[in-house]
C-alpha cells in the first residue's frame, strides 16, 4: 500500500508537507481565536459566530473563482500567490490593534487558504496518472492535515502559544518558509502546467458544464448537508453537553475531541486496507452510514452517560476517517481533465455548509433541545444517502462521459444524459 508513496514527486511532498506545518501552526492559536475575539475585542457569543462565518464565506467566494484561475494561469502560480497572501495574513492577524483590521486579516487567511488548497489538490492529482497513488496521495494529505490539527492545539498550549496574538507571527513565518520553499520547488519543474490541452477554459465555458453535470452538483448538495452534520461536533456539541448537564463539560468536551483525532490518526490507513478494493461511491455511503448510526447514538444517549457518548463519537470519527479523504477522490475522478482545478474550486461552495452548521445547531437547540439536534442531523446524513444514490444515474455532460469511457478503471456512478 506505501509502496505507491515512491511516485510522489517534490511538488507532491510538498503541498502534504506545507499542508501539515500550516495546519500544525495555524492550530496552536486558531482554535482559541474566539478567545482572543472575546479577551481582545470584547466580541460576544453571536458577534464571534457572524465573524467567523462572514470570514468563511469571502474564502468559499474566492475559492469558487480560484480553482478556474489555476486551470488557466497554472496551479504552482496560484498557489504562490496564497502562500504569499497568507503570510500577510498572519502578521495583520499578529499585529492588529482593532477589530476591523483583525477582520481584514481573517478574510486573507480564509482566501489564502482557498488559494492553497483546492490548487494543490488538484496540481498532486494532475502529477500522478495511476489512480491507486493518486489516491493515496491524498489520504497522506488528510493524514498530514489530521495529525497537524490534533497536535497543533496541545503543542500551543505547552509552550504558552494558545490563545496568544502574537503567535500568528510564527504561522506567517511558516507561511514564508513555505512560500520561498515553493518557488524553489516549482522552479525545478519550470512552472509547466501538467495537463495541456486547447478546450475551453474559460468561466463561461464552465458554467456551461456545470449546468449539464446534475451529479456533481448533487454531489456538492449532499457534501453541504454532510458539512453541516459533521461540524455538529464544534458548533452543537459543548452547548449539547451543557444543557444536557453532563458533568466536568469541559474535560468531557476535550476527551472528545482528542478521541475524534486519535482515532483518525489510528485508524485511517488500517481502514484503507480494509477498504482498498471497494470503489469510492461504496465507502463513502459506508462512511456517511456510520454517520447516520452515530447521530442517533447521541440522540438516545441518557443525560450524564458519557460511556455513551463516547461511543457515539468514536463511530462518527470512524466515518470521517473513511468519507472525507473519499470525497476528495470522487471529485478528481468527477472533474473534466481540463477544468480539474475548476471543480475542485466549485466543491468549496460545499463548505457553506460549515458557516451554516453552528446557527442550524444553535437553533434547534434554542427550541426543543439535544434530542431533536440530533435526530435532524441523522435525517440529513440519510438525505445525504439518497443524494448519492440519485446521482448514480443523474445526468453528466458529454465530455465527462466521453472521459469517463477513456478510463478503464472508472468507478464514478455510471451516469446518462
Amino acid at each position: 500500500m506505501f509502496k505507491s508513496m515512491k511516485s510522489f514527486n517534490s511538488s507532491v511532498w510538498f503541498i502534504i508537507i506545507q499542508t501539515f506545518l500550516a495546519r500544525f501552526t495555524l492550530f496552536m492559536v486558531w482554535p482559541f481565536l474566539a478567545l482572543i475575539l472575546h479577551d481582545t475585542f470584547s466580541l460576544n457569543e453571536f458577534e464571534i459566530g457572524l465573524f467567523l462565518s462572514l470570514s468563511l464565506v469571502f474564502g468559499i467566494v474566492v475559492g469558487f473563482f480560484a480553482g478556474n484561475l489555476s486551470d488557466r494561469i497554472g496551479r504552482e502560480k496560484v498557489i504562490l500567490l496564497g502562500l504569499l497572501i497568507n503570510v500577510f495574513a498572519m502578521i495583520t492577524l499578529g499585529m492588529a490593534d482593532n477589530l476591523t483590521v483583525f477582520f481584514v486579516g481573517a478574510v486573507a487567511q480564509a482566501i489564502s487558504k482557498s488559494l492553497v488548497e483546492s490548487p494543490g489538490k488538484a496540481l498532486m492529482t494532475d502529477i500522478l496518472k495511476d489512480q491507486k497513488v493518486k489516491e493515496m496521495s491524498l489520504h497522506i494529505r488528510y493524514f498530514a492535515i489530521n495529525i497537524g490539527a490534533a497536535f497543533g492545539p496541545i503543542i500551543g498550549i505547552n509552550l504558552g502559544f494558545a490563545g496568544q496574538q502574537n503567535t500568528f507571527n510564527l504561522v506567517a513565518l511558516t507561511y514564508f518558509i513555505a512560500f520561498i520553499s515553493a518557488i524553489s520547488i516549482f522552479k525545478i519543474k519550470k512552472m509547466k502546467k501538467i495537463v495541456k490541452i486547447n478546450r475551453n477554459q474559460s468561466f463561461k465555458a464552465l458554467f456551461s458544464i456545470l449546468k449539464q453535470d446534475h451529479a456533481f452538483l448533487i454531489f456538492i448538495v449532499a457534501n453541504t448537508f454532510t458539512f453541516i452534520c459533521f461540524m455538529q461536533i464544534d458548533a452543537g456539541l459543548l452547548q449539547y453537553l451543557r444543557i444536557a448537564e453532563f458533568k466536568d463539560v469541559t474535560s468531557l468536551f476535550a476527551t472528545l475531541i482528542f478521541i475524534n483525532g486519535m482515532t483518525v490518526i489510528l485508524l485511517q490507513f488500517a481502514l484503507l486496507k480494509l477498504l482498498e478494493n471497494f470503489a469510492p461511491l461504496i465507502k463513502a455511503i459506508i462512511g456517511v452510514s456510520l454517520f447516520v448510526i452515530a447521530f442517533i447514538t447521541f440522540a438516545y444517549v441518557p443525560a450524564g452517560d458519557s460511556n455513551g457518548i463516547i461511543m457515539a463519537m468514536i463511530i462518527l470519527s470512524i466515518g470521517e476517517v473513511i468519507l472525507f479523504p473519499t470525497i476528495a477522490i470522487i471529485l478528481d475522478k468527477m472533474a473534466p481533465a481540463h477544468l480539474k482545478g475548476s471543480y475542485f474550486g466549485v466543491a468549496e461552495l460545499s463548505f457553506i455548509g460549515m458557516a451554516l452548521a453552528p446557527l442550524l445547531g444553535g437553533f434547534l437547540l434554542e427550541v426543543s433541545g439535544g434530542f431533536l439536534l440530533w435526530i435532524t442531523m441523522a435525517c440529513l446524513s440519510f438525505m445525504v444517502l439518497f443524494l448519492l444514490y440519485i446521482a448514480q444515474t443523474a445526468k453528466r455532460p458529454d465530455i465527462v462521459l466521453l472521459e469517463d469511457e477513456n478510463d478503464l478503471e472508472s468507478e464514478l456512478p455510471k451516469c446518462n444524459n
